[in-house]
């Protein structure tokens, strides 16, 4: 009995054998070609600059140490003739301009960018219309006789939703300060106790533009604490500054691999009174020429995936646009802008879709007097592949309180935006999409 049982281990171990051999015969007879190449022997630097010779070679070496597998996929990519227009992130989850940035460790030193870390399936970008937190005006005053902190001045479902939003701007319409006088003759001026930016952060806002007819109402003084109030803050705002380089700096937002550029300017007054900045004073980013912005649209669109322009313009109380502002909202398009977004009419205003990129002509009153006027917030939502999508949710401001509207009043108010804009609708679910 113990003797077959040998023999049986015996004929299992020669059969193992025999497999064993048989697969080195096989493996060392294949042409070189079927062999698996280990990566080392693969030069995937030369290799992609071969095929695109205007890249930096330690950029990409230093890519290969960040991800071992990034350049075997660009080559891939690349060798297969199917190059796509988001390479880089298909490859690599990033932007090639955020890779540049990481490369050179640029958002180390930067205080004018906030870097998002992890994916998401959908980025959304929130945008509202003119703010004031004025003590001197309307809300305010409403604010602390109703008890309630921001729910006082918004609803629920408003709140809700500007702070789901990855990143939310509004427009700042008056000077945070103690300090300063009305300019004169000047009809309407606002200016808020520098407390009063703690509401600004439960409402959810995450940057405000500021280049409008209204930062500057007190005078110099008080416009250099509307910066000093929003850098203690540390909420990031665009279109002012202590001079022309910093009113015309850029906000940058980071996120799902992605850059995105924000910049702000006005040309909303008749009678000019809010000074413009210069190279060696205080004011705002002024685009009644419109050199230097386009300048910059140009400037940014190099550094950045995404460039979005936040304008202050039109006439008051009017559903009509400009002339200037088609002809300029267009330019702005032209000159790299993916998005341009605007305020100051106090009214909305209808949207277009141009060279496929969407211009919201105005966004009118969010939440700024007792008057009941038809509002709404624009929410820009961006995918894993970089494709656009527009929506806007309807709201209501009156008595100095914006909530959200639905059912019949919410139709009635996605019919105007479309009647109102050039070749837009608005569709029940709140999207925007372009009409044939």
């Amino acid at each position: 009995m113990k003797r077959k049982m040998k023999l049986k281990k015996r004929s299992v171990f020669l059969f193992c054998l025999l497999i064993v051999g048989i697969a080195f015969i096989v493996f060392h007879s294949l042409p070189k070609e079927q062999k698996s190449v280990p990566k080392e022997k693969i030069d995937y630097v030369k290799s992609i600059l071969e095929n695109k010779s205007d890249l930096d070679v330690n950029f990409l070496k230093w890519l290969d140490k960040k991800d071992d597998k990034a350049l075997m996929r660009i080559l891939s990519m690349l060798e297969e003739e199917k190059e796509p227009a988001n390479l880089w992130h298909e490859a690599t989850g990033y932007s090639y301009q955020v890779l540049w940035d990481l490369y050179q460790d640029r958002y180390k030193d930067l205080n004018n960018v906030t870097l998002v870390e992890g994916k998401k399936k959908e980025v959304t970008v929130g945008f509202v219309g003119d703010v004031s937190l004025a003590d001197n005006w309307f809300i305010m005053p409403k604010y602390w006789e109703r008890k309630k902190n921001i729910q006082g001045i918004l609803s629920d479902g408003i709140l809700k939703y500007m702070k789901e939003a990855d990143w939310m701007i509004a427009n700042s319409e008056f000077a945070f300060s103690n300090r300063g006088n009305p300019l004169p003759n000047k009809l309407y001026t606002f200016r808020a106790s520098p407390n009063n930016v703690s509401v600004y952060n439960e409402m959810g806002v995450d940057m405000v533009t500021l280049a409008n007819n209204h930062v500057y109402d007190y005078g110099r003084d008080a416009f250099l604490d509307t910066l000093t109030t929003f850098q203690n803050a540390n909420l990031p705002y665009i279109g002012a500054g202590v001079n022309l380089e910093e009113a015309m700096k850029a906000y940058y937002f980071v996120i799902n691999g992605y850059k995105i550029s924000f910049l702000n300017a006005t040309r909303a007054e008749k009678y000019i009174m809010t000074p413009e900045a210069t190279e060696d004073s205080e004011g705002v980013f002024r685009c009644y020429d419109t050199t230097k912005l386009v300048e910059r649209i140009k400037e940014e669109k190099t550094k950045s995936d995404y460039v979005v322009l936040i304008v202050h313009w039109g006439t008051e109380d009017t559903h009509q646009l400009q002339e200037v502002q088609k002809e300029t909202g267009h330019l702005y398009i032209d000159s790299g802008a993916d998005l341009v977004v605007g305020h100051h009419a106090h009214v909305l205003q209808g949207v277009e879709f141009y060279q496929g990129k969407l211009i919201a002509y105005n966004l009118g009153n969010f939440l700024f007097n007792d008057l009941s006027i038809e509002t709404g917030i624009l929410t820009w939502k961006l995918d894993e592949e970089g494709k656009s999508q527009f929506y806007f949710l309807p709201a209501l401001q009156e008595d100095c309180f914006t909530k959200e509207i639905t059912g019949e009043e919410k139709k009635n108010l996605l019919k105007k935006m479309t009647e109102w804009s050039i070749n837009a609708e608005f569709l029940e679910d709140g999207r925007i999409v372009e009409r044939p």
